[in-house]
């Protein structure tokens, strides 16, 4: 968000994070950590730049939809207000592959092993009553 004055308070990660919940809330009844997940994605060698940059613009891009639409950064708007910005983005090209990212790192984060420390209790394993592949990590590859 550098060299933006509109955007100097807004966290990359606070913002996805929100998004997150908005776009998948069991998340938060599964107890998983999506914030901590996207931190490791954001400092992961193996992440590209480009797909770092382009997380990091969508966070810029939702915001401006957001103000363009209610005067405020997506953190500030309520819960109604938010969906709809999302479902505006969605239908532009960045939109949608945005959402797409954000979704697919949930759902990392829902499935990670608890090594990891976003999935600690497992609870979208039980959930589904699936059992984790083996071997299990023995150690952290994030």
């Amino acid at each position: 968000m550098s060299g933006c004055n509109i955007f100097g308070t807004v966290s990359p990660t606070k913002t996805i994070d929100l998004a997150a919940k908005d776009l998948f809330p069991f998340a938060d009844e599964l107890k998983v950590d999506t914030s901590a997940y996207l931190t490791l994605i954001f400092n992961h060698s193996r992440v590209t730049d480009e797909e770092k940059n382009f997380l990091r613009n969508g966070v810029k891009w939702l915001n401006e939809e957001a103000i363009l639409l209610y005067d405020m950064v997506y953190t500030k708007l309520n819960a109604t207000q938010r969906e709809n910005t999302l479902k505006t983005i969605s239908q532009q090209n960045w939109g949608e592959s945005w959402i797409e990212s954000i979704l697919t790192y949930t759902m990392e984060a829902i499935f990670s092993d608890k090594i990891y420390g976003v999935n600690k209790e497992e609870n979208a394993h039980k959930w589904l009553n699936a059992t984790m592949g083996l071997p299990r990590p023995k150690e952290r590859l994030l």
